[in-house]
């Protein structure tokens, strides 16, 4: 019995021994490299060189294009077109009201009241959008509004307008105008406008 468990017992040493031995002539595994962590630092250089080369470009796009338009590269068309147009835009206040022409509703019967004299930008105590002053004094004036034409068009002007009287709280006379007729060009104001044009520009510059 004794050799028995001796044989056990060497059995077992040579077992140990062998796995130590083995353990030993494997080769021993490589760690995988963490790509992210040493790829970030390159990233992150890489668009901060980015960033400050997209602004050079952008500014040395705009330099070229302002320097080619300067120096004629750009053809004269396109500037002759741009110049046009805006004076086009300029113009086309002065272009839209012309001497005799009627505007708004083509149909004069449909209007009772009508008022005749030089149309002011400006109503009175939020009632109307403009007004017509005319000879006789400011109570002869009479306050505009309308959603048919646009008054602006007609600033300045003596006229002919057309249209339906509407109570009004402030306004001695207020009309919705359906029509209005261009009778003349930059008009000449009664007196008595003139002066309370002068006397409301002295007291805006506190005169």
């Amino acid at each position: 019995m004794r050799k028995h468990m001796r044989r056990n017992m060497n059995d077992q040493s040579k077992l140990v021994k062998d796995f130590g031995q083995a353990m030993e002539e494997a080769p021993t595994a490589k760690m995988p490299m963490n790509t992210t962590t040493e790829s970030m630092p390159v990233e992150t250089k890489t668009r901060s060189l980015m960033i400050p080369a997209l602004l050079i470009a952008v500014v040395l796009g705009v330099g070229t294009g302002y320097f080619l338009f300067t120096k004629g590269a750009i053809p004269s068309s396109f500037k002759k077109t741009a110049v046009v147009q805006n004076e086009t835009a300029k113009s086309a206040g002065e272009a839209a009201a012309e001497v005799g022409k009627v505007y708004g509703s083509p149909d004069s019967s449909t209007f009772k009241d009508s008022a005749e004299g030089v149309l002011l930008a400006g109503g009175v105590g939020g009632e109307g959008s403009h007004r017509i002053v005319r000879e006789g004094g400011e109570s002869q004036t009479v306050y505009l509004t309308s959603s048919v034409v646009d008054l602006k068009l007609f600033e300045n002007h003596r006229v002919l307008v057309k249209g339906e009287t509407f109570k009004a709280q402030r306004a001695g006379w207020l009309m919705d105008v359906g029509q209005v007729k261009v009778l003349e060009l930059n008009a000449t104001l009664p007196d008595w406008a003139k002066k309370a044009l002068e006397k409301a520009e002295t007291n805006g510059n506190g005169n």
